[in-house]
């Protein structure tokens, strides 16, 4: 059953990759944030994002995506991420038909990054 849920996550990510996007994990995210170039977009609310968010992560909630889209830098590694990752994926939907690529969308959310033990900043 194990191997089965491995091949449904690989297929669902090798889909997004070929849309310009990838599926990563709680744990990639955690890796890239010792890299510079990495930006990570919180499309929570303000209340959410208040209560424990990762750190560095920017809130810009997927409400007022309209203007907050086109800051989304082109040059650096874009993570997107919300509670789970439902808002997370309509942002991502978004950028990518606003002509942005290679942006990961995080699986979880911040559900799957507290669980992990991470650190949150509030």
């Amino acid at each position: 059953m194990k191997t089965l849920a491995s091949l449904v996550v690989f297929l669902v990510a090798t889909a997004g990759l070929a849309q310009g996007f990838k599926i990563v994990t709680v744990d990639d995210l955690n890796r890239a944030l010792s890299k510079p170039k990495t930006f990570v977009i919180d499309v929570r609310t303000p209340q959410e994002f208040a209560q424990g968010h990762v750190p560095g992560a920017v809130n810009w909630p997927l409400q007022q995506i309209e203007g907050w889209w086109s800051k989304v830098p082109r040059d650096r590694a874009v993570y997107v991420k919300c509670n789970t990752q439902n808002r997370s994926r309509v942002a991502v939907q978004y950028l990518l038909s606003r002509g942005h690529r290679d942006l990961n969308l995080v699986n979880g959310g911040i559900q799957a990054w507290t669980a992990r033990g991470f650190r949150v900043v509030r």
